[in-house]
């Protein structure tokens, strides 16, 4: 089986984790997150007769035999969907012994410890036409099969499964680097909100989905924005009313105690980031931060498509209202989905996509945020 998939001249999906085949029509599409609970629970599912060339065993799409907790001997399982009407055949099954290969030792997961010494379970979703298809256009159908059948697997029949994003190739320039630690405990001084310490702690646990960890972090930071805002208004307006030249008598003195003021009033979230990045992130802390060796993920060629770059060493820009820019514009593409072209090159941030496996810088970059806005909350 393997020798005839070699012979086949299979290739990687673009879009999604997995291989396809064009010379036959051929897809096979990963889903590492389908345990082999759920897999039970999907070969259940009453489905009709098949009614396609796959029905003989001997013409069945390629799958690894899997011994099932339920039994003492490995056999095969497979959800098959026959396609009609030139539509391709559809089957959700073990991996196939090619994609075994390529994708299996790729996932820590808890199926293949349990099945160690045996053949491990890689839940695959399979798209067959049997006839040689263009190249694009197989990546673009079975990419909408595939995500129709998930939806329809989680409105219709219960059972959540889903694909994986390609891995991108690793910018070696780019080291993860886990927020730093300290070995000794102390006693709790911290004076913290439960709304605040809810949202961190999430965030902190959301580990495997970065744009979930993001948001949660923002929501943190999102909590001092009003307080913040207000506490720079009043310290303008202070500095105004100080000032020698103040005279209540000037109308030029009370516009600007006005202008002063008006920072406070209905100011866009936007314009709020950039007044608590501005003044109450330590800049130090942010040059610090950008002193690492990033590479290029925080520039106009990083991962992250339709969100300001940061450049730290142009001193002609400000280097705050950067980094509010960005954190502010990678939580729109998190939090709105808007099916208008204006919005194409600031498209929602799919969980699971390649950009979003690939934003665990800028996850630590709110987080450093979160934490400031937390330590200055402690005086206000």
């Amino acid at each position: 089986m393997l020798l005839q998939q070699l012979g086949a001249k299979a290739e990687e999906h673009p879009a999604i984790r997995g291989l396809m085949v064009p010379a036959i029509g051929y897809v096979e599409l990963v889903s590492s997150r389908l345990s082999v609970v759920t897999a039970e629970r999907v070969f259940r599912l009453e489905s009709s007769e098949l009614d396609c060339p796959h029905k003989g065993q001997d013409c069945a799409l390629p799958s690894l035999p899997f011994r099932w907790p339920s039994e003492e001997m490995q056999s095969l399982k497979r959800l098959h969907l026959s396609g009609k009407d030139g539509n391709p055949c559809v089957e959700i099954s073990n991996a196939s012994p090619l994609a075994m290969l390529c994708f299996a030792r790729t996932f820590e997961s808890e199926r293949v410890r349990l099945a160690r010494r045996r053949i491990p379970f890689l839940g695959t979703l399979k798209i067959s036409s049997g006839h040689a298809t263009d190249r694009d256009q197989l990546e673009r159908s079975s990419a909408d099969i595939a995500r129709s059948l998930i939806y329809e697997l989680n409105f219709r029949n219960g059972v959540v499964a889903e694909l994986d994003a390609p891995v991108a190739a690793p910018d070696i320039a780019v080291v993860r680097r886990a927020p730093e630690v300290s070995e000794a405990v102390r006693y709790p001084r911290t004076k913290l909100q439960h709304e605040v310490s809810s949202l961190f702690g999430f965030a902190s646990q959301a580990t495997d989905d970065p744009p979930l960890a993001f948001l949660s972090y923002y929501q943190a930071l999102e909590y001092f924005l009003p307080a913040f805002v207000q506490q720079s208004a009043i310290r303008a307006i202070r500095r105004e009313l100080r000032a020698p030249a103040f005279d209540d008598a000037s109308s030029d003195s009370l516009l600007r105690v006005l202008r002063a003021a008006k920072g406070s009033v209905s100011p866009t979230d936007q314009n709020q980031l950039r007044t608590l990045v501005n003044e109450y992130v330590a800049r130090s802390r942010l040059e610090e931060f950008f002193s690492h060796n990033w590479g290029e993920y925080f520039t106009a060629k990083g991962p992250i498509r339709g969100v300001p770059s940061v450049n730290f060493m142009d001193t002609s820009q400000n280097l705050p209202y950067q980094v509010a820019d960005r954190v502010y514009q990678i939580r729109n593409r998190i939090v709105h989905a808007k099916d208008d072209p204006k919005y194409a090159d600031r498209r929602v941030l799919l969980p699971r996509s390649a950009e979003a496996n690939a934003m665990t810088p800028d996850v630590l970059l709110v987080r450093l945020l979160a934490t400031e806005a937390i330590a200055v909350g402690q005086t206000l």
